[in-house]
């Protein structure tokens, strides 16, 4: 989840045409209960993909962790190897899906109707030079997972190399070989589209309540060092997590008194009748 605020000046200066200001990204992660368990802010400039696995790799949270829902700005083919290599899913909700390259090991195997989509020249995985860099790919994931280095930091800086460097290759084809998985699955699977969908609802509620929190100063944020907008951060992540706590006992409270079809309840932790403006 990312939920924009407006500040007097980011940690890089970054300019925001939306607010015709200076502004901020809080970049949320949230948990099918509804928790946010984890929260970092970027520039409004960075593309969502390199963060997504720092809230699964970093939070302090007793969650078990298995997948991941993401839209089109948190997506890259290296993210589908790095979850893989990390014993994630990755299941994001990519935009236009009718112009994503499916990809293919043997070109003498049959595909049957999907042959015409898949076989051409340039959609060939190339196992040698993912075979050849195997062990440093594994190396590179452990010290993500041990903390050596930062999923986003490492991943930018490996998203930036060209098709030329062979661990960028590498990686870019073992997420390829996911990717056409996980594309053939997203079109056979209705269960699997409407987890994802039902997955990226949740985040939007829970968008809309951050909005609603953080309404002191009209949503504008004054902090210009990097651990202020941390603590921003990170306060509302805590006031957030408040309420859908309290929102969740006072539901099953609910529940345990009446039937909530009968008097058409909204039983959504985030949902957008919330008391908690006027206390």
């Amino acid at each position: 989840m990312e939920n924009t605020v407006s500040c007097s000046q980011a940690r890089s200066s970054t300019y925001s045409t939306r607010f015709s200001d200076f502004a901020l990204e809080f970049y949320t992660f949230v948990a099918d209960n509804y928790a946010p368990f984890y929260s970092t802010p970027i520039e409004c400039t960075d593309r969502d993909a390199a963060f997504v696995l720092d809230g699964l790799l970093y939070n302090e949270s007793d969650l078990n962790l298995e997948a991941h829902y993401t839209d089109t700005h948190g997506y890259t083919e290296i993210n589908f190897a790095a979850f893989a290599m990390l014993g994630r899913r990755f299941c994001p909700r990519i935009r236009s899906l009718r112009t994503q390259r499916p990809y293919y090991l043997d070109k003498e195997r049959p595909y049957g109707a999907l042959t015409p989509w898949m076989i051409r020249a340039d959609r060939k995985i190339d196992v040698a030079v993912i075979v050849e860099q195997w062990d440093r790919m594994a190396q590179f994931y452990a010290s993500l997972a041990a903390g050596h280095t930062t999923a986003s930091v490492a991943l930018r800086r490996l998203a930036s190399y060209s098709g030329k460097n062979h661990f960028y290759r590498a990686n870019r084809d073992l997420g390829r070989v996911f990717k056409t998985e996980f594309l053939l699955r997203y079109l056979s699977e209705p269960t699997l589209r409407t987890r994802i969908r039902r997955g990226l609802l949740k985040v939007e509620q829970l968008h809309a309540l951050a909005r609603e929190v953080y309404y002191g100063r009209r949503g504008r944020i004054n902090a210009r060092e990097l651990h202020e907008q941390m603590n921003s951060c990170s306060n509302l992540t805590l006031m957030l997590a408040c309420v859908i706590y309290w929102q969740a006992k006072e539901i099953t409270r609910v529940i345990r008194c009446c039937n909530p079809q009968d008097h058409a309840i909204d039983l959504s932790p985030a949902g957008t009748h919330q008391p908690y403006r006027v206390g």
